[in-house]
């Protein structure tokens, strides 16, 4: 088919003529001077050719296995919308999720492919792919709609960005399984003293945190049986000058399910402050190492503080500049740094915090040697990650559960979207 848009220029006119006599069979189109502006468009309105579909992993939780699923979007025969008609026609939505803790990198791609349904992943053709930045075991709703026999347009509000890998790159290094996942013993610490100024606002809101971090950890975990949860309020010493005097462990819930974590927490109140500079966190540390029996042997176990100030130093408290008080040493004079050394090497305990710096803790406006003191005590406990308050409860999640979840054997992270939702509207790719 010869196609000759009049663009009123002799020597395109003249070219057609000579391609038109060496070939008599030719069909010959004339078209307007201002259509179509690309070949493209001439094809635009033709039916597909091959249905196209978005391609996703699935993961069996039982096996821990992983396949290569699609979901069709657009059937063969399917013709285009047009794309500046908001009416033309519902888009295509479809569920997907981020790969689970531990198997994903923080970003998944959904990949829009071509093929026959009998073509294996080796012969899809890619169309589009898009990297959407998705926490681990997230779901989000893809919109998608069909504007050319080979142009698929997709309409989501989350961030995402193109991805540039090859789709046979993309097939090829999805992992084949996960490992077995391990159960999870999380002892969540909660510092409850604050200031009266407020009225208790600083409390309530890290008790909310806390329960917003126990139900993200209970949706990644997702097997509610393997998940348990333990609770330690503490508050600060009252007075400091006596050793053994107090508790400031006023709080403490033995390792259960989810749903009792979450009532308790519900209970708590605020304490009063009583020091600017620290708090009886120190006690958190020894208390855990009462818990040992507690631990079911296979275990992945955490301990997560949700807190404000670091704990009281056993000796030599650090100078004060700006502010008159002093910081006190702990009455009792626990080594914290060495019972938390402890749990971590003879337990296998990971630390994961949760901070809301008090203002002292300001770098230009704070106390310096307060602010180092500090930074180092909660690194301690933020070993294996830590946060500042109002951070994604999911990515919290993901540190405290993601190293007992299935890992990919191989080590290679799932780079595409999971499959979620309605079973039957995802089917696994065909072999070969």
């Amino acid at each position: 088919m010869l196609v000759v848009r009049a663009a009123g220029w002799p020597l395109v006119e003249q070219a057609a003529e000579v391609l038109r006599a060496a070939e008599e069979s030719v069909l010959r189109v004339r078209l307007p001077v201002h259509w179509p502006e690309t070949p493209d468009d001439l094809f635009a309105g033709l039916p597909l050719r091959h249905s196209v579909w978005l391609a996703g992993a699935h993961v069996d939780g039982a096996s821990g296995t992983v396949g290569l699923v699609r979901r069709m979007l657009f059937p063969a025969g399917s013709r285009p919308s047009d794309p500046t008609d908001s009416d033309a026609g519902p888009d295509v939505r479809v569920s997907v999720a981020a790969p689970p803790g531990g198997a994903t990198v923080g970003q998944s791609v959904a990949a829009v492919v071509s093929a026959g349904p009998e073509d294996p992943p080796s012969h899809w053709k890619s169309l589009r792919a898009d990297r959407l930045d998705l926490p681990p075991g997230a779901r989000a709703v893809l919109r998608y709609r069909l504007t050319a026999p080979d142009r698929v347009e997709l309409r989501y509000d989350g961030r995402h960005e193109p991805e540039t890998s090859p789709w046979a790159a993309l097939a090829l290094h999805t992992p084949r399984r996960l490992s077995r996942p391990r159960p999870v013993d999380l002892v969540l610490a909660v510092e409850i003293a604050g200031p009266q100024a407020d009225g208790g606002v600083a409390v309530e809101e890290r008790l909310q945190e806390a329960a917003a971090v126990v139900a993200a950890v209970r949706d990644a975990v997702g097997d509610e049986d393997t998940l348990r949860i333990g609770l330690i309020g503490y508050r600060d010493h009252a007075p400091l000058d006596r050793p053994h005097h107090s508790d400031p462990l006023v709080h403490r819930v033995a390792l259960s399910d989810p749903q009792a974590a979450e009532q308790a927490l519900g209970g708590w109140h605020r304490s009063a402050l009583r020091h600017d500079f620290a708090t009886g966190l120190e006690h958190v540390p020894h208390e855990l190492s009462y818990w040992r029996d507690a631990w079911r042997p296979d275990s992945h176990r955490v301990l997560l503080v949700v807190g404000s100030r670091p704990p009281h130093p056993r000796n030599r408290p650090p100078r004060v500049l700006r502010r008159g008080a002093a910081v006190r040493i702990c009455p009792d004079r626990l080594e914290w740094e060495a019972a938390l050394r402890s749990v971590r090497h003879y337990d296998g305990v990971a630390c994961v915090a949760v901070v809301d710096e008090p203002t002292w803790m300001d770098r230009l406006a704070g106390e310096p040697h307060l602010a180092q003191w500090a930074d180092r005590a909660w690194d301690l406990f933020g070993a294996e990650g830590r946060f500042a308050a109002g951070h994604d409860p999911r990515s919290i999640a993901s540190a405290v559960a993601a190293p007992a979840l299935g890992l990919p054997e191989d080590g290679t992270p799932i780079r595409l979207v999971v499959s979620d939702g309605a079973g039957g509207d995802w089917l696994p790719a065909a072999a070969g």
